[in-house]
């Protein structure tokens, strides 16, 4: 029996190594550079460094690029959004929660309107169609040739995990100081007091459950479209040195986020403040990590307090909102402003990117 012929495969690819960030110092090598450039070009000095809001411009940069992530990406969100709401109807119907006739519809379709946070297939409507807008923004983003697709979570190129955990502390203590002075406050003001109708403690468990399993993603999808996507393209459009326009990329998405709630003027009023905290912060901290931890426990606690029937209706009503709830948002928002600065600083977290903006053409 002869033994098999041995084949030259060829010469070996090497293994890549891994890409260590810039200005790393490894022991006994001293400082590094990155092997990789997010974009093109050769690599960056690390006294380089671009904001988050213009991270596309350290890409393989392009004007056209972010426009067409945009509409790609509005197409895209907005058919996902489409096809889960239309299962959750059809989910509706043949579970009788709503008449399969045109009237049936029509009156279950708008009392999803008004949403009822104590209903688990309506809050799982109203949330999944949110939460599909993630997947929308990272395929508009691979389509338009954005990559790396994380330059729109932050500076890192990456969701920065530990750093989005260490946010969750602070918004905690803001979300916990709103709850303690709306129970311990509000029923000695002038109609302030609440008369509970309370949830069924079974239907408030199954909403609960729903709340927990899809708020972190519905937050999360909307500071990708309205802190993350959106301002990265507006950003990158404008002169940037010419410090007035650098108003509109923080502005405008938080102007878009406000009138995408159907609210009254107080409601906006109190929307409009959160958006302008998440913005902020998005920006002072280089990405959106922790707009993400407080808009997840904001929505938590307010899906859960309504939820529960202790305002003495579970119905998200378009006209909610004063100016006492409103003073509430803007001071917990800076008190989380300030804690999450706080932490920041202690961290040494960087807050802009080492890479470059390359060459416009």
């Amino acid at each position: 029996m002869s033994l098999p012929t041995t084949v030259d495969p060829g010469p070996i690819a090497p293994m890549p190594g891994p890409v260590w960030p810039p200005g790393s110092v490894l022991p006994g090598l001293g400082p590094v550079t990155p092997r990789r450039l997010p974009g093109s070009g050769p690599a960056p000095e690390p006294a380089a460094a671009t904001p988050f809001a213009r991270l596309p411009r350290t890409l393989d940069w392009a004007w056209w690029r972010p426009l067409i992530a945009l509409v790609i990406g509005g197409v895209l969100a907005l058919g996902a959004s489409m096809v889960v709401f239309v299962a959750g109807v059809t989910i509706a119907v043949l579970v009788g929660d709503a008449d399969s006739s045109l009237i049936g519809l029509e009156r279950y379709i708008n009392s999803l309107l008004v949403l009822d946070a104590s209903d688990p297939l309506a809050l799982g409507i109203s949330l999944a169609s949110i939460a599909v807008w993630i997947p929308a923004v990272y395929l508009a983003l691979l389509c338009a040739g954005m990559r790396p697709l994380g330059h729109v979570t932050s500076v890192a190129y990456r969701m920065r995990w530990g750093w989005l955990g260490a946010c969750f502390g602070p918004a905690g203590i803001a979300m916990g100081a709103s709850v303690l002075v709306t129970f311990g406050l509000f029923p000695f003001l002038p109609g302030g007091a609440y008369e509970p109708d309370w949830t069924p403690l079974g239907e408030l468990a199954a909403a609960l459950l729903v709340v927990l399993l899809l708020v972190p993603f519905q937050a999360a999808a909307e500071e990708y479209v309205f802190r993350g996507m959106l301002p990265q393209a507006l950003a990158s459009w404008l002169p940037w040195r010419t410090k007035a326009w650098r108003w509109v990329p923080f502005l405008v998405p938080t102007a878009a986020f406000t009138f995408s709630h159907g609210y009254g003027l107080w409601g906006l009023l109190d929307v409009t403040v959160f958006a302008l905290a998440a913005m902020w912060l998005t920006w002072r901290t280089g990405g959106i990590e922790a707009a993400i931890a407080l808009h997840v426990l904001n929505n938590v606690v307010a899906f859960g307090v309504l939820g529960s029937g202790v305002l003495g209706s579970t119905e998200n009503a378009a006209e909610g909102g004063s100016p006492i709830a409103l003073a509430l948002t803007a001071a917990t928002s800076l008190l989380y402003v300030w804690l999450v600065e706080r932490i920041r600083r202690r961290r040494g977290l960087a807050v802009t990117s080492p890479w470059p903006e390359v060459v416009t053409r």
